[in-house]
This record gives structure tokens, C-alpha cells and sequence, in this order.
């Protein structure tokens, strides 16, 4: 991967405008190549007038960049100081509150023995501090290993910082005396990058050790294993492990298999007339699910390789986040199960099983026990993370929504057919099985049905709402986000009461139900659309020039924005279609509702591209997930503490003056 890529896709999110413009500078020297006279046409004096004047010109932009990537640098680091030093004040008022008592340890080195010595003992490190009762509550064992996790988080990408925009600066004067065939780009470096604040790694190494220690000594019993596991940050573009490809690969290809067994059993040997129906009913919605885990492999994969930062934006721990081929991993499994459970159908009578039906019912208790099982197994941090974000979509009302909420209840959304499937399984095994003879009744639509499909829109509308109460500045764009979600309960409602009153109109145009449900759903399409591409994609921004219809800055290539903003209008309108093939009675509802269920899950994988796109590069719904730690104001005393504790010897006097009082 050349560097260029390589910089876009490991920088931080938060601080990508104060990085330095590497591909700028590359198109600079590009641009001042190219536009160099030749030499048959112009003096060699006027040749080195030239491309002194372009020298010139390009190391002032590299030393304004210098002095900006240095200033962000000097900035961020008085920050991580202040943070530093109010965490060890909580950290040491909050072992003394608790009587922890510094024990001696067994080191493992000579260095570790002596890192532990330097450690502040906890009781004569609060001395001074005044009593608990003139302070905020101190802090919980539990919050300050957050607090402490996040703030290593923060060294880490600032370690990152440093160490991409030095090697940009190093990699940048290479290519310029490549091309210029010169050495001023060197003596360029080795004279302004030598001695400059940033590229200097000691004094944040120096504090990097010592949240280590600390962390180690007093919130981990002096176990720095358990320590490190907890702290340590995978390196950023770490390649997927090949064993883990290796499982995902096996999968994929086991999958594939037994899906062709399964398809060309069911052509070969199809089930009993009585049963296809239900055949039909209960492996929908399994196979719906297969399918949006799929996707939702190809969109962790295609976050990472457009530099996506899903992870931040999704607030996961990037200690335990899952790799693509884990996705895909997953997703095979639960295809395999998918087709197992259908070829066990299938051949039921031959392996001796007399009731095919406890296929399905296998096989849809192993999916909910391999989400739900609490063992410390299967990926349960990202199993767990899924199970709280759908509790919260759940519970909207009742808490603080984010950006990671609203988007698991767009995904319900787009499962809407899915969980109505559910539903009917449910009522399936609790209601009709092994008490009639023929199950196809079992599959009539009853009040709950509507009310299920109701249910995610219902989610989202509350989502809005709660936003709205929370929003300090009462932004009507989460009212018109809920009426967007609004609309489909109309559309469901005039649905469900056309279905129930058509059989009493010889057509059914003379039914006042269908207009009104064209009517409601022309409007929630349109509605949808003009908020996916004004709101969720931020796009339509430019009328003129290269980016036509769409904005400044894009991550992906500019011919997918265009296909994007057509197949979502085809796909919104997809109902159009469904309606004008069930009215001439071309192939059966069931049929349809499949195709649109596939497309309407096919037209969320695209719209999450764009939607983290968008939220990766301009933070539209105000949920960005930065990493900050929020603390409580010190006393003066405190303040007075934390000034002397943040005193740094080695720092030269100039440069601490430089930096002003403001940021200690």
C-alpha cells in the first residue's frame, strides 16, 4: 500500500484537518514539475529562476504546515498533561478513601522493581489534599480503569500523530528531491524537523510508562499482564491474522456446498404439498438474517478499505472489535445452520424423523443461544454490544440516544419483514403445531402482524423524539426525522385495511383504502428519499463544477455517489412495482414480499456506506464518538496540587512559556 493510502486510512477522525496535506504537497511538486519551461525553450538562468521560485514557494508550505502539525501537537499534550494529572490526584484520593495500602510486589526484572519504587505511595500523596467532604465524589474503581483506558486510547492516537506526520514530513522531502533531482529536501529536514516539539517521542513515552505503572500498581493488584490486556491497543492497519482468514475461507466454501445441496434437494425432492407453505414461512426469516449478515461483513470491509473509522464512530472498544473475516465467519455459520436445518427437512423421512417441523425449531433455538449465551465465548463482547444496542432501540424513550442507536434501529427497519417472520414461527410452535393436521391456516395474518411491522418505525419515532427533548438547542430536524417515521404507520394501517375490505369491491381501485395507501406511501417514499440524500448522505450540495449534485469531500469514487442516488430512488419506488405485479396476479405475494424484503435489506448495506461516509467526514448528527474524558472541576487547592505535579524539569523554560498558562 503506498503511503498516501496508507495516511488517509490511519489517521484519527477528530483530527483529520490538523494533520499535514500530504497529497497536497505531492500534488505541488507534481504540478511545479510538469509546469517547469524546457530547456530548449528558455536560459538555464531563467530555468533556475524558476525552480528556485518553486522551492521557495514549496518549503513555505512545508514550514506552515510544520508549524501547524507542531502547535495542534503542543496543544494536545498540555491537554494530555492536565488530564494525566487529574486522573492521579482521583486516583490517589481514591485508593486512600478506600485504605488501599501499597504492597511490595514480586517483580519480574530489576526495572520493574524500581518502576514500582518510584510509584507515589497513596497516603503521603494526599497529605495535602483537603478533606473528602469539600471535594466532588471521588471516583469508583470501575470508572477510573475507564477513564484510564480512554485516556491510554488518547496517547496511543496522538503516538500515532507523531509518528505519521514525521514520516509524512520525511517521505514528502524524499519525493521532492526525487523528482528535482536535489538534496535541499534533506537539508530541509535535518534542519527544521530536527529539533522541533513533536517529533521529540520522549515526554509522551515518559507519560505512556507512567499510566502504565500507575494502572498496574493500583487498578490492576500489580498483575501487568492483566494490565497490558486491558490498556494495550491492537497497531492500526494490523492485517487480519491468517488463521482467522483460514476459518472464514473453510466457511464460506462449506457454506456454498451445502447451499447447493439444499437448492438442488428442494428441486429433486421437494416436500409434501401440505407442507410447503410452511416450508416457505418458517426459513424466510433465518435466510433474511443470513443475508444482512453478509452485508454486514462486505460493509466492515469496505469501511476499512475507504479508512471508515467504523470503530470510533461506533464507540467499540478497538481492543475487541471484530475483523471482517470474523463477520464472515459468522455469517457462514449461521448459512450452514440455515441449510442443515433445510436438508434435515428435506430428507426428515429417510434419517428416521418423523416431525420435519422440529427442523425449523432446531434451528432458530440455536441462533438465539448462539447470540444470547452469556459464556465468555464466541465473540461475547461484540455479542453483548449487539444485545445492549437492540435493548436500547428498545427502550428508547427512556435514555440518551446516539449515533450508534439510531443506526441498529435503521437496520430494524429494513428487518421489518424479518421480524414478522419471527413472529409467525412463534405463533407457529405456540399456537398450531401438533394440533392440526393442516398448517397453512397457521400463516393468516392477525392484529399482531401490523403491529410487528409497526414496531421498528415506532423505535426510530421514539429515538426522535427523545433526541429532540435531550437537543439543548430543540433542532426541528429530529421533529421532521420522526415524521418521517410516522408515515409508515399509515402506510401499514391503510395496507392492513385494504387487505381486510378488498374482497367486498369487484376492483380494487373502487376500494378507498387503496388511495389512501398510494397516497400514504408516495409520501413516505418521497419523504425517505429527500431524507436519505439531503440528511443521511449530505449530499446534493454542489450544483456546478466536478462534484456535481454532490459535496466537497468524498471518500469513495465519484461514479458511486451517482448509482447510489438512482438505485435508492428504484428501490424506494420498489413498492410500485410489487403493487402493479400482485394486481395482475403475476406471481404470488409471498414471492413478491421476498424480492422486496432482499432488496429493502440490499438497499440499507449500500445506504450504510454513505451514512458512515458521511458521518466520518462531517459529523451531520452531531453524535461524533470522541474519546474525551469528562472530569470534575477542581478546587483551588487541587488546581494548586495538579500545577506542581504537571511540573516538568527537562522542559526548556521558553517552550513552557511559549505554551501559555491556559492550557495548564
Amino acid at each position: 500500500m503506498k503511503f498516501g493510502k496508507t495516511f488517509e486510512t490511519h489517521l484519527t477522525i477528530e483530527w483529520r484537518q490538523q494533520y499535514m496535506r500530504y497529497t497536497d504537497l505531492k500534488t505541488l511538486i507534481r504540478r511545479g514539475v510538469d509546469g517547469a519551461p524546457m530547456e530548449s525553450e528558455t536560459t538555464p538562468d531563467q530555468l533556475l529562476e524558476y525552480y528556485a521560485s518553486f522551492e521557495e514557494h514549496f518549503f513555505a508550505e512545508c514550514q506552515h504546515e510544520l508549524t501547524r502539525v507542531n502547535n495542534f501537537f503542543l496543544e494536545k499534550m498540555a491537554e494530555a498533561r492536565r488530564k494525566h494529572g487529574t486522573l492521579k490526584l482521583q486516583l490517589l484520593a481514591t485508593a486512600h478513601a478506600t485504605g488501599h495500602v501499597s504492597r511490595s510486589h514480586n517483580p519480574r526484572s530489576q526495572n520493574q522493581s524500581r518502576s514500582h519504587s518510584q510509584l507515589p505511595s497513596p497516603r503521603a500523596s494526599v497529605v495535602s489534599m483537603p478533606s473528602t467532604s469539600s471535594n466532588r465524589k471521588l471516583m469508583t474503581q470501575r470508572q477510573l480503569r475507564s477513564a484510564y483506558t480512554e485516556f491510554y486510547l488518547t496517547l496511543v492516537l496522538l503516538q500515532n500523530f507523531q509518528s505519521l506526520n514525521e514520516t509524512g514530513f520525511r517521505k514528502i522531502c524524499k519525493k521532492y528531491d526525487k523528482y528535482l533531482k536535489s538534496n535541499h529536501g534533506a537539508l530541509w529536514l535535518e534542519r527544521h524537523l530536527t529539533y522541533i516539539a513533536f517529533v521529540d517521542r520522549r515526554p509522551l513515552l515518559q507519560m505512556t510508562i507512567e499510566v502504565e505503572e500507575l494502572y498496574t500498581h493500583y487498578l490492576a493488584a500489580g498483575d501487568r499482564a492483566k494490565a497490558m490486556t486491558k490498556l494495550r491497543v491492537p497497531p492500526l492497519g494490523e492485517p487480519t491474522p491468517p488463521p482467522m482468514v483460514f476459518r472464514a475461507g473453510l466457511a464460506l466454501g462449506m457454506f456454498i456446498m451445502l447451499a447447493l445441496a439444499a437448492l438442488f434437494s428442494y428441486l429433486r425432492r421437494p416436500p409434501i404439498t401440505d407442507n410447503i407453505e410452511a416450508f416457505m414461512r418458517l426459513y424466510r426469516g433465518p435466510f433474511t438474517w443470513v443475508i444482512f449478515n453478509f452485508f454486514m461483513a462486505a460493509n466492515v470491509a469496505g469501511w476499512q478499505r475507504a479508512g471508515v473509522n467504523h470503530v470510533l464512530i461506533f464507540e467499540i472498544d478497538p481492543r475487541s472489535h471484530l475483523q471482517p473475516a470474523t463477520f464472515l465467519e459468522i455469517a457462514c455459520t449461521f448459512g450452514m445452520l440455515w441449510t442443515l436445518s433445510m436438508l434435515g427437512f428435506l430428507f426428515h423421512d429417510l434419517i428416521n424423523v418423523t416431525d420435519p417441523f422440529v427442523f425449523p425449531l432446531a434451528l432458530t433455538l440455536i441462533m438465539i443461544t448462539l447470540l444470547i449465551n452469556p459464556l465468555p465465548i464466541m465473540n461475547w463482547p461484540a455479542r453483548w454490544w449487539t444485545m445492549r444496542l437492540v435493548g436500547r432501540v428498545i427502550t428508547a424513550p427512556l435514555h440518551y440516544v446516539g449515533f450508534a442507536d439510531f443506526w441498529m434501529g435503521d437496520q430494524m427497519n429494513s428487518l421489518v419483514t424479518c421480524m414478522a417472520d419471527y413472529y409467525y414461527i412463534v405463533r407457529f410452535y405456540a399456537v398450531c403445531w401438533l394440533r392440526y393436521s393442516n398448517v397453512d391456516s397457521c400463516f393468516d395474518e392477525d392484529m399482531f402482524v401490523p403491529i410487528s411491522r409497526c414496531l421498528p418505525a415506532w423505535f426510530r419515532f421514539a429515538q426522535c423524539l427523545r433526541r429532540f427533548s435531550d437537543s439543548g438547542s430543540k433542532s426541528l430536524s429530529y421533529l421532521l426525522n420522526a415524521g418521517k417515521y410516522s408515515t409508515t404507520f399509515f402506510v401499514v394501517f391503510f395496507s392492513t385495511m385494504r387487505g381486510r375490505t378488498d374482497d367486498g369491491y369487484a376492483n380494487t381501485f373502487y376500494n378507498p383504502y387503496t388511495w389512501f395507501f398510494i397516497t400514504s406511501y408516495i409520501v413516505s417514499s418521497v419523504y425517505s428519499y429527500l431524507w436519505d440524500v439531503f440528511k443521511d448522505f449530505g449530499i446534493f450540495q454542489i450544483w456546478r463544477g466536478e462534484h456535481l449534485f454532490l459535496r466537497e469531500k468524498l471518500v469513495y469514487p465519484q461514479s458511486f455517489y451517482y448509482f447510489v442516488i438512482l438505485e435508492n430512488l428504484v428501490l424506494r419506488l420498489f413498492w410500485v412495482i410489487e403493487f402493479v405485479v400482485l394486481y395482475h396476479k403475476l406471481i404470488t405475494p409471498y414471492n413478491i414480499k421476498t424480492c422486496a424484503s432482499i432488496l429493502e435489506i440490499t438497499r440499507r448495506f449500500i445506504w450504510n456506506y454513505i451514512r458512515l461516509e458521511n458521518e466520518h467526514l462531517n459529523n451531520c448528527g452531531h453524535f461524533r464518538a470522541t474519546r474525551d474524558i469528562h472530569l470534575a472541576a477542581l478546587n483551588p487547592t487541587q488546581e494548586r496540587m495538579l500545577e506542581h505535579m504537571m511540573s516538568d524539569p527537562e522542559r526548556r523554560p521558553d517552550e513552557r512559556q511559549r505554551l501559555g498558562k491556559q492550557y495548564f
